[in-house]
């Protein structure tokens, strides 16, 4: 009796052993941590006219397996000379603040070693553009020397648009708390203002 008490005892040690081993081996971790996203590039505003810079902090939690949700801020600021020709110039300019909102889906699963990402999504912000709208150099009816004759473009207000990227992101730890990655995106907004551009990123995992 004592013998079968004691061999019934040690089974169900064993027992519970084994399936707890079992459980821990095949269970998946559930946490997935939200990562903070330092980011740092240049678009190129219009059709290439000129590089402007863009600064963006982004919070971006994970959903599941497959889905991130990228929430930013973004500043954007650069200019340049407008080459009429004979050293006639004019500056250009643009300078934005953006809040932009991304959904990225990540074919290979989030919190890898490696992510790539798809990202979607729309922003909204207020801008201000300045440049030339129009015109050139043209000779004086009197003189017959050129001149610079042309009108300027000064914009300002509320935009929006869409925005769309592709992302790469590289753990430097093994506990994948540090990332440095890179995306390029394209971004229009209602003033017809296309910016395609690249952002160097770095990340930090919560």
């Amino acid at each position: 009796m004592r013998c079968s008490v004691l061999c019934l005892t040690a089974a169900l040690v064993l027992l519970a052993s084994n399936l707890a081993s079992a459980q821990a081996t095949s269970s998946v971790p559930t946490h997935r941590p939200a990562l903070v996203r330092l980011g740092l590039g240049s678009s190129l505003n219009g059709s290439g006219d000129y590089g402007v810079t863009k600064l963006h902090v982004e919070y971006a939690p994970a959903f599941g397996r497959h889905l991130r949700l990228g929430s930013r801020l973004a500043l954007l600021s650069g200019s340049d000379l407008y080459e009429f020709g004979r050293g006639y110039t004019a500056l250009q300019s643009y300078r934005a603040v953006n809040v932009e909102q991304e959904v990225y889906w990540l074919p290979f699963g989030v919190n890898k070693a490696v992510e790539f990402s798809v990202g979607v999504g729309a922003f909204g912000g207020y801008g201000s553009q300045k440049g030339v709208a129009g015109g050139g150099l043209r000779a004086n009816d009197s003189t017959g020397e050129l001149e610079l004759n042309y009108t300027p473009l000064n914009e300002r207000g509320f935009h929006g648009g869409y925005i769309a990227s592709l992302n790469l992101d590289v753990a430097l730890n093994q506990e994948r708390t540090w990332r440095v990655g890179g995306r390029v995106a394209l971004q229009n907004d209602t003033r017809a203002n296309v910016l395609p551009g690249a952002q160097l990123v770095f990340s930090r995992a919560l």
